[in-house]
């Protein structure tokens, strides 16, 4: 019976349902996966229409970062890996928008893409091991499919900028903005919807495409079969 007290313990904080949530995690309310999912929204959007010359995609990649953080801080081990990264990202986006320094840059890129990363496995836990189907579950699942998304996004961008010539199109191109571009062929590929018009020619970016339409197609069917068994197992119980 001792052995299996730390256990419940530790189940509470990774439950959203858990009663020994982290304060954090209790401060920011019943929509935190609602307020991640707007930032996820808004960045996207703000991007596709080529904003990068203004600061609010800076201030988007800044809500995506905090929200992603508040998400995941539901113990203090998974708000010290949120902030540890999310921090040094969210200040290094903003910098970027006023200066020019390829190695922030990079180091920006690394951190956000170890944060995604991190944030994406921490809400695939909390799918996974809840016992109900709720809304936090749901908006977990939506946060999850655009982050993967949005992570593929990130992979494309060194292709690019070593290869210019990795897609049937250029995409740095005067006048328009290379991240416009990346998400739309993110998320047609991940969606498998595939319109045709941007094609990956080198055997990376093929490479990658394959990757991405393949983790999109397994995403859904294994989360769909996850949510309905939770969905049914509920109703049994009931």
């Amino acid at each position: 019976m001792a052995t299996d007290q730390p256990n419940r313990q530790e189940e509470q904080y990774l439950h959203p349902d858990g009663g020994a949530k982290f304060f954090i995690y209790n401060l920011a309310g019943r929509n935190r996966a609602l307020v991640l999912l707007l930032a996820l929204i808004g960045q996207i959007l703000l991007t596709s229409l080529g904003a990068n010359q203004f600061f609010l995609p800076g201030l988007f990649q800044t809500a995506v970062i905090l929200a992603a953080v508040v998400v995941a801080a539901d113990s203090r081990r998974h708000l010290i890996y949120g902030l540890s990264l999310g921090i040094p990202a969210a200040l290094l986006s903003t910098i970027g928008d006023y200066y020019e320094n390829d190695a922030l840059d990079w180091l920006n890129y690394t951190l956000i893409v170890i944060l995604y990363l991190v944030i994406i496995r921490l809400m695939l836990i909390k799918i996974f091991k809840a016992r109900t189907v709720t809304l936090d579950t749901i908006g977990y699942a939506l946060c999850t499919y655009i982050l993967l998304g949005t992570v593929w996004t990130l992979f494309y961008a060194p292709i690019v900028k070593l290869d210019p010539q990795a897609f049937s199109q250029p995409i740095i191109q005067e006048g328009s903005s290379p991240g416009a571009t990346l998400i739309y062929f993110s998320f047609v590929t991940l969606t498998t919807l595939g319109y045709g018009d941007i094609s990956p020619v080198s055997p990376i970016a093929r490479s990658l495409a394959i990757l991405e339409a393949l983790s999109g197609t397994l995403f859904l069917a294994v989360l769909i079969s996850r949510l309905v068994g939770s969905y049914s197992s509920q109703n049994r119980t009931e």
